[in-house]
């Protein structure tokens, strides 16, 4: 039985992927177009995670929510490319008015709250971070830190279903075992590698391009990629949901996919700061 089901959210995994992946790396082929793909995805995310939780209060913040969160990565893309730290309060500041507004309710509103600096801070600041490393580094380096989640997830998952047997004993995530984590990470230095190398072939620059960067990256991708996945478990075990939003079959919703990579990708962009020149 157990066996089967794998077969199928294997398959289903895998035919999603085949759908979104192509036209997600087409966004890559212009600036434009990834600050579009970037505020396409906050604008998704950011609106399963409060028609998931905050709905229920219909107060019109589920709507309100996730298009504040949404002028952030078009503002700071196209706009105010050098002025981060001034869109952001005035953006956050926006989405507590509109609470106190809305919601009169003692009780419930530190959740709306809670809700609120999720949406901005973890979804569409974490996630606009894509449009520092792609000014500053390149598509194909910006393809390779979205991709670096995509590989470390898909390797961790079969090699944990496979063969592991030593639980991590997280709380809020008890599914993941040291197996996948430690065959995860190998394989993706490994992956990094092999970008690396195949985009020399085609002309292409990536500013990850030395062992001691390939390691730092693969560790880096197994520890915050599990980091951002638990996290969003936590949120979703407080409200007992399986997945937050249906958008991708096989994966649940777009925040799904993207809770460790949003974690990963800041974590990055400060690891290049630090050690590419």
């Amino acid at each position: 039985m157990a066996d089967k089901q794998f077969k199928m959210e294997t398959k289903i995994r895998f035919i999603s992927a085949i759908i979104v992946a192509p036209a997600v790396v087409f966004c890559f082929l212009s600036y434009n177009s990834l600050v579009g793909l970037v505020s396409a995805i906050v604008l998704i995310s950011s609106g399963e995670l409060a028609f998931s939780t905050i709905k229920k209060h219909r107060t019109g913040l589920e709507l309100i929510y996730p298009a504040l969160a949404t002028v952030y990565p078009i503002l700071y893309g196209l706009a105010f490319q050098r002025s981060a730290r001034e869109i952001l309060p005035v953006i956050f500041i926006a989405g507590v008015l509109f609470t106190l507004k809305l919601v009169k309710d003692r009780e419930s509103i530190t959740e709306f709250y809670f809700i609120w600096l999720v949406s901005i801070v973890y979804i569409s600041y974490f996630l606009t971070f894509f449009v520092d490393i792609y000014r500053e580094y390149g598509a194909p380096t910006a393809l390779l830190i979205l991709t670096l989640s995509w590989a470390y997830d898909s390797f961790a998952y079969f090699f944990g279903m496979l063969f592991g047997k030593h639980k991590l004993k997280s709380y809020y995530s008890p599914n993941k075992s040291w197996e996948g984590l430690i065959f995860g990470i190998f394989s993706t230095i490994i992956y990094v590698f092999i970008y690396k190398h195949v985009a020399v072939v085609f002309g292409k620059f990536v500013a990850i391009d030395s062992p001691v960067l390939y390691i730092l990256t693969g560790i880096i991708t197994g520890v915050f990629d599990n980091f951002g996945d638990i996290f969003e478990s936590s949120i979703k075990r407080r409200y007992n949901l399986k997945h937050i939003g249906n958008t991708i079959p096989g994966h649940g919703g777009f925040l799904d996919r993207i809770d460790g990579l949003l974690f990963v990708t800041p974590i990055m962009y400060i690891m290049m700061k630090i050690f590419i020149r």
